[in-house]
């Protein structure tokens, strides 16, 4: 409208000086604006086509800048990796997606087992996989095992193990050297043979309370799931014997807290499960970093609390017998000062005064000591009194032994009452093999109560170990573990394993090979694979508590808890299941856990 009425005052102008018509002056002015208009609108065009190539060739120089940094980048991280490459071409094994391996196929816990199964008869052990962006070694042959469990370079457990540590603690389970040397060598005392004898009246106490529970069951006859009876009870002989405290975990106040413990591992499994959750920054993002930060809680608020109590219980006590010898001390003195200033001073001598007056204080000394040494055999074997002199000597801090604690009761959890259900379960579909084994615990406890074992009567269950030995065999409490190539290695056939490798050592399978146990290996048969007549094996061909630098610290601590209470629940019931041994499913997990569990039924024996 502007343009317009500019224009039609200029030709006003020359209308009034001309003799043109107004209507001939109009059209003229808006033809003239019209080319105008149109020389305006052309101009505008060039102008957004120029702004538009140059943005296009902006985005298509950053894109090739971006690609070929991203292609070099590549190109690099593969370089970086071909040693890993290198010894995938020598050693067969599938192929995975990029970024991602086998993830996909091994993702799915249910499945995971038979996934393992079905590749290691695929493809001559051992040899490479691929989880995530990890190049991994997988192994299930006694000769490599025992290769890989001797390596000084293989001591270290697996990366994956970083997600564990995340969730309960860096302890003897996860840590790596030279922090696991260093723990191992102080913590070595605490489960010497001589030291876990001192738990055997609490796994008395404990057994005898779980058959408490057993009675009623029998009584009624009803089927029902042993395995969460027996967790509860391992849990509670764990929390005594690592941290003083019977937690009662029957009672709602507790219960929370066997929960944390059931639902931990399977939240670290999850993660191991799923690559794309390795990044710390995507598992931070995710709902299970919400729940597991919650588990986590839970525990260490478990764990500091015990401390704090043994501490301030510590501390109390130091004060009090303190004050008792000073007491004491001045008693002696009292009666130093007395008699030197009575009577009887001027029938003694100074030299029968400082005898009469040095039998007293070692008459006191000596109550003393006495009281101190019997409140420290109550104490001594308890983990946390065992590991409080490193504290005080400045080789451990408390964080440390918080770490140490909670490893130590999530692995007696998880692979004792493993182990100790599936002796159950095997038993219980084997009845001919439970007459055998109640046969020798009845000559060894011929009463009808049940018994208190002694150590003597656990070296002399032959059958009872094994019995527990083949349960474990074909069921192993932890089906396979990792780990982590420090240096270069190399195989017995030559194979240079590199740096950085992970390595996988699949004891459950293993364990099933009729390369190795016959072509009765996945059948029940304790007297075939461990009696007198029994073949001799690989000495690696069984390992539920691995070998090597890395043995299982608790191995001990575990086979004499089983012994105890097998002995004890078998003296007094007879179990019966529906299962049959073929029908058992697995999952991929730290410990075996099944797809499904079986119900037990209880029978009370008569004599």
């Amino acid at each position: 409208m502007l343009a317009r009425g500019v224009f039609f005052t200029i030709h006003f102008d020359r209308i009034s000086n001309c003799h043109t018509s107004p209507l001939e002056s109009l059209r003229r002015t808006n033809r003239l604006i019209d080319t105008h208009t149109h020389k305006h609108k052309h101009t505008l065009t060039q102008t957004h086509k120029i702004m538009l190539i140059s943005i296009q060739t902006m985005f298509y120089g950053v894109a090739y800048v971006l690609s070929t940094w991203l292609f070099l980048f590549w190109l690099e991280f593969l370089w970086s990796r071909r040693r890993f490459y290198r010894v995938a071409w020598q050693l067969s094994g599938p192929w995975g997606w990029p970024f991602l391996g086998k993830g996909l196929e091994m993702m799915r816990p249910d499945t995971f087992m038979q996934y393992l199964e079905s590749t290691a008869k695929e493809y001559a052990t051992p040899f490479i996989s691929w989880m995530g962006t990890s190049c991994f070694l997988y192994v299930n042959d006694p000769d490599t095992v025992d290769t890989v469990f001797n390596s000084p370079h293989c001591t270290n457990k697996g990366e994956l193990y970083s997600f564990v540590a995340e969730g309960i603690g860096d302890g003897l389970f996860t840590s790596s050297s030279p922090r696991w040397n260093k723990h191992r060598r102080l913590i070595n005392p605490a489960f010497s043979r001589q030291n876990i004898n001192n738990f055997l009246p609490i796994f008395n106490v404990e057994a005898n309370l779980m058959l408490g529970k057993c009675a009623d069951l029998a009584k009624s006859g009803e089927k029902f799931n042993i395995y969460e009876m027996l967790k509860r009870s391992v849990l509670e002989t764990a929390c005594q014997t690592t941290m003083g405290k019977r937690m009662n975990f029957e009672n709602e106040a507790s219960a929370h807290i066997f929960e944390a413990y059931k639902d931990l591992t399977e939240a670290c499994v999850r993660r191991m499960l799923s690559p794309w959750l390795y990044p710390s920054v995507l598992f931070r993002c995710s709902s299970l970093y919400v729940r597991q930060e919650q588990i986590v809680r839970v525990l260490f608020n478990f764990i500091d609390g015990l401390l704090q109590r043994k501490n301030n219980k510590s501390v109390a006590n130091i004060t009090t017998n303190q004050q008792q010898l000073q007491q004491q001390q001045e008693q002696v003195q009292l009666g130093r000062h007395s008699t030197l200033n009575g009577n009887e001073s001027e029938n003694c001598s100074g030299t029968d005064s400082a005898q009469v007056n040095g039998k007293v204080c070692a008459s006191v000394n000596a109550a003393t000591d006495a009281d101190a040494s019997a409140t420290l055999r109550k104490s001594k074997a308890i983990f946390v009194e065992q590991v409080r002199a490193h504290v005080e000597q400045g080789q451990f801090t408390w964080e440390d032994v918080r770490a140490e604690a909670n490893v130590i009761i999530a692995a007696s959890f998880e692979t004792t009452s493993t182990g100790l259900y599936i002796v159950c379960l095997c038993l219980a579909m084997h009845p001919e093999y439970q007459e055998k084994l109640y046969d020798e615990l009845s000559k060894l406890f011929p009463e009808k109560t049940p018994p208190e074992i002694n150590y003597e009567q656990l070296e002399r269950m032959h059958y009872t170990e094994m019995i527990i030995k083949e349960a474990m065999r074909l069921f192993a409490p932890v089906p396979f573990v990792l780990r982590s190539a420090s240096n270069d290695f190399h195989l017995r056939n030559g194979v240079l394993i590199p740096r950085g490798t992970q390595i996988a050592i699949d004891i459950y399978n293993m364990q099933r090979d009729e390369r190795f146990w016959g072509e009765n290996a996945k059948q029940f048969n304790p007297e075939a694979h461990f009696g007198p007549s029994a073949p001799s094996r690989h000495p690696l061909a069984y390992i539920p508590f691995t070998k090597g630098l890395r043995m299982c610290i608790g191995y001990r601590y575990a086979i004499m808890l089983m012994k105890v209470f097998v002995a004890k629940i078998f003296h007094q019931y007879r179990l019966k299941t529906d299962a049959t041994l073929d029908r058992l499913k697995c999952k991929g997990a730290i410990s075996l856990k099944l797809v499904e569990y079986p119900l037990i039924q209880l029978e009370a024996r008569v004599r």
